[in-house]
């Protein structure tokens, strides 16, 4: 397929993908009422004002309540800082509905972060409602991407288009000795770096579980602007940049965080633009001018229409718009001072602003590249002059909402595209892991990674109880336990609600171990249950509740870890059907989220009818950690 042909098959695919998206959405608000979205976590009512605020960069901060009503979980639970929502406000509001950001989450308190700047009286009674959102923003964002890629001519994005189709080789320059900044770096991350440096066009850093692809990145930026060049660092999601942003925010380089406040964790706010443009001396006069208009416009709301003639009212109204222009204009020009003068540029693919031109950064760093579409990542690629790209293609790619796009190819990421068209002399796969014990490594290696992981001395033998104040048993003492489910009883049943699967006994049992672990002195925040079906997740969080303990979807954990990891499978029945947990990279993210301890339930009846899973079984077997569940039952 040529150039042309590619691109416009990828802007067709994402707009069946965006109206995919906006039927799931439609079809849920049609088919759950507001009780049933709500046990979603998708939509909150009955929320009080407690104050309106004024945040970073004076955007209208509106924190909300809601007295606890006994239920089981928090009304927030599926909502977290930085998800887009719709604050609906009570009458006499106008307008009744904006479009804001979630700042903070509590259990039953959340802040928003309203879009626009005008904020909502503190005085309004009456019951407010909170929606989650999505947005078009992302979709027109690669939209523009995709034709600009297709239409440039004899120019830096030219040729990356003709590499990354695999019409023209990579170019590669020799390089002079490298000194490393990290000196920790191993043998395989050193090659990354090197190759990186010497890549003209691209470069790809395959980084699977715990090898430090990140810190490998974060070396190649290091390392780039050293040689006076200005870097763009991407990723597809906030926590992935975050990670980023906190291992660059100790180096010393003027380095600075695009995007919404709230989608930065709050310990690297201070990295964010806004924060950066409070903190200019500058920014007072912003303050000062908005100050005068808010006392304009709190004086002409208490004084009315009667208390001035025509031509009075007129000339306020005029002043107020130019105080908001003068005090807009003027944070614009603080924002590209801080942006043009940082010599690291960190963003969402999503989050990157209009500012920027082709050719506006000598290097784009793409983290979490298998995670993105492939219209996704030629976001930011359309700004740069060149591009190492970060990623592990046995790992979970991006969700596609629709069949027919995925079919069509939407599934597959650039990253994965790439593995295959470009030559092995620009990639590098990272060998030493950092992460888990040799016995819960060895099985996605052999697997996934051809046997070539290598655990780390530092984590090749260690288990949970090695850790301060934790008992040796039968389940700290060993890296690796496989709970057989066989013969329990324990079917897995259908949620409606959530068209998720659930297993009861499963989940009962997983609470069973957890409890074990707890008892033998880990402590809950250094352990996640998770499974593959939200379903699951959700009945789990009602059955056990430990201030620290995460539980949740595999799909939500990945680019995450834990000492102890409870994995629930969940699938049981005669057929032996076992759904998505076919996909095997999802195995092996489950199974890669644990550092010491591994406990892993499943039914073998069901499970081993699928190849891998029977390998796994008898991978357990080989370490003699199968275990029947009729050890926990009968106790």
């Amino acid at each position: 397929m040529g150039g042309k042909e590619h691109f416009e098959r990828l802007q067709a695919l994402i707009d069946v993908e965006r109206e995919a998206e906006k039927e799931e959405n439609l079809r849920e608000l049609r088919r759950f009422p507001v009780a049933q979205r709500e046990a979603l976590g998708k939509t909150v009512t009955g929320l009080t004002i407690d104050g309106v605020e004024t945040g970073l960069g004076g955007m209208p901060l509106v924190v909300l309540s809601r007295a606890p009503k006994g239920e089981e979980l928090s009304p927030f639970h599926a909502m977290n800082a930085g998800d887009n929502v719709l604050l609906t406000l009570p009458p006499p509001a106008e307008p009744r509905a904006h479009e804001g950001t979630l700042y903070k989450v509590d259990e039953y308190r959340v802040t928003v972060a309203l879009n626009d700047a005008a904020a909502p009286s503190e005085s309004l009674r009456g019951a407010c409602q909170i929606d989650l959102l999505g947005s078009d923003a992302t979709y027109r964002r690669m939209r523009k991407a995709l034709i600009t890629v297709a239409e440039s001519k004899r120019s830096r994005l030219s040729t990356l288009r003709e590499v990354f189709l695999g019409e023209t080789p990579p170019e590669r320059s020799k390089i002079k000795p490298v000194k490393f900044f990290n000196e920790g770096l191993n043998e395989f991350q050193q090659e990354a770096v090197k190759r990186a440096l010497a890549a003209d066009d691209v470069a790809l850093v395959h980084g699977p579980p715990g090898t430090g692809k990140t810190t490998v990145l974060v070396e190649i930026v290091r390392q780039h602007v050293s040689r006076g060049e200005r870097v763009l660092a991407t990723a597809p999601s906030n926590i992935a940049v975050d990670n980023i942003l906190e291992k660059l925010l100790g180096t010393g380089l003027r380095v600075v965080r695009l995007g919404h406040p709230a989608r930065t964790l709050e310990a690297l706010r201070h990295g964010n633009l806004a924060a950066q443009m409070e903190a200019d001396p500058v920014y007072e006069q912003v303050r000062e001018l908005d100050a005068w208009r808010e006392r304009l416009v709190h004086r002409k709301s208490r004084h009315g229409r009667a208390q001035l003639g025509y031509d009075e009212r007129q000339a306020r109204e005029r002043e107020i718009a130019r105080l908001w222009r003068e005090a807009r204009d003027l944070e614009f020009e603080i924002q590209r001072r801080i942006v043009n003068s940082a010599s690291v540029v960190l963003a969402t693919h999503a989050g990157l602003s209009k500012r920027f031109v082709k050719g506006s950064f000598d290097l784009v760093a793409m983290d979490e590249a298998s995670q993105a579409t492939e219209p996704l990542s030629w976001v930011p690629l359309t700004i740069a002059k060149k591009a190492v790209f970060a990623g592990d293609a046995n790992q979970l790619p991006p969700t596609i909402y629709s069949k027919e796009a995925a079919a069509g190819g939407l599934a597959v990421t650039l990253f994965d595209r790439l593995k295959d068209v470009l030559p092995q002399t620009v990639q590098t796969l990272l060998r030493v892991q950092y992460r888990m014990h040799g016995d819960i490594m060895r099985f996605p290696s052999d697997r996934f990674y051809e046997g070539k992981l290598i655990a780390h001395d530092s984590v090749a033998e260690h288990v949970a109880a090695e850790l301060p104040g934790v008992a040796a048993d039968a389940l700290t003492s060993e890296p690796l336990t496989y709970v057989d489910t066989a013969g329990a009883g324990f079917d897995e049943a259908w949620n409606e609600l959530l068209e998720s699967r659930e297993n009861k006994g499963e989940a009962e049992l997983a609470v069973k171990l957890l409890y074990e672990l707890l008892g033998a002195g880990l402590r809950a925040k250094d352990v996640a249950i998770l499974t593959p079906y939200v379903a699951q997740a959700k009945l789990l969080k009602t059955m056990v509740r430990e201030p620290g303990l995460e539980i949740g979807s595999v799909d939500g954990f990945q680019g995450r870890e834990k000492e102890a990891v409870i994995l629930s499978l969940v699938r049981s029945n005669e057929a032996g059907s076992i759904g998505f947990l076919s996909d095997m990279r999802r195995l092996n993210v489950a199974i890669t989220r644990a550092r010491r301890c591994l406990i892993v339930i499943g039914d073998s009846a069901t499970i081993t009818r699928h190849d891998v899973y029977r390998k796994f079984v008898e991978y357990a077997d080989s370490l003699d950690a199968h275990r029947s569940s009729y050890e926990w039952i009968a106790g």
